[in-house]
């Protein structure tokens, strides 16, 4: 591995080109060098121009056109597919949303961790703006069989989930900041949050892949039984650190279409996995 890791972003954007613009802009642009380079792959888009401009003014943007909405690890698998047709297999993958802001010295701090500590997924400390608390470690150990099923269950009536919905936020702003003390010390969790991932280099080369058959939600439950099953090493960072700007994109209550996609993610998991 070289002194400085060349690491991919894979973006996606869905309807909202400007978010993804600006991130690139202000969160990436600035870092940029030899090592960093950023593949939008678009689902829909009001103004398609937006992104091949911010293409044709940063060498090191490529932006690649789906045909349907592919979601969100299916259109970043697709961006990957596309930069590796014509370069090498990069020392590092990253899958991110738009609506995510880093700090302090994330780039230098990440690439001292791709040079210096073995791991094949990654996730950093992720500050909720919305539920303010980090949402990393994500899952810290395994989720059960039971639990995914009731999950399942709740997303197989909107009303029912829309209702629990608002029963699970409130929870989650009045326990989260205690679970997070209890949590902190977890450094190999069961998995990381999907708003930021970093594939090293080695989860690729051992099997793994990004190409996720459900359209959304679930990503992080398909890495981590992956993980399982390939004897990948999942870290959590906690020294890596960005904040969510959560809900830009998907809102905080989901609309009939997405928790069908939720039902359909639940039943994949469960058939494929949780036999």
């Amino acid at each position: 591995m070289t002194d400085s890791p060349k690491i991919v972003f894979l973006l996606v954007n869905y309807f909202n080109e400007k978010e993804a613009c600006s991130f690139v802009e202000e969160q990436l642009k600035p870092n940029i060098n030899n090592f960093i380079e950023i593949v939008i792959t678009d689902n829909g888009s009001n103004n398609f121009d937006l992104l091949q401009q911010l293409s044709l003014k940063c060498k090191s943007v490529s932006v690649v056109k789906s045909n349907t909405n592919l979601g969100y690890f299916g259109a970043a698998n697709l961006g990957l597919t596309e930069y590796l047709k014509n370069k090498e297999l990069p020392d590092a993958v990253v899958i991110c949303n738009t609506d995510i802001e880093l700090k302090d010295n994330f780039f230098k701090d990440l690439q001292q961790k791709l040079a210096s500590e073995k791991f094949d997924i990654l996730g950093p400390a992720i500050y909720s703006t919305f539920l303010n608390y980090n949402q990393n470690p994500y899952i810290p150990e395994r989720i059960s069989t039971a639990k995914l099923k009731f999950l399942h269950f709740i997303s197989s009536n909107y009303i029912l989930y829309s209702l629990l919905t608002v029963y699970f936020l409130t929870k989650a702003k009045l326990v989260n900041n205690k679970k997070n003390e209890t949590n902190k010390e977890i450094k190999n969790p069961y998995a990381v949050h999907g708003s930021f991932m970093v594939f090293n280099k080695s989860f690729f080369q051992k099997g793994g892949t990004i190409n996720y058959p459900a359209v959304l939600f679930g990503e992080e439950i398909f890495i981590a039984e992956q993980a399982r099953k390939l004897n990948l090493i999942t870290v959590y960072a906690s020294e890596l650190k960005v904040k969510h700007h959560e809900h830009a994109t998907t809102g905080v209550f989901k609309s009939r279409q997405a928790v069908k996609f939720l039902y359909q993610s639940y039943t994949y998991l469960l058939k494929t996995f949780f036999n």
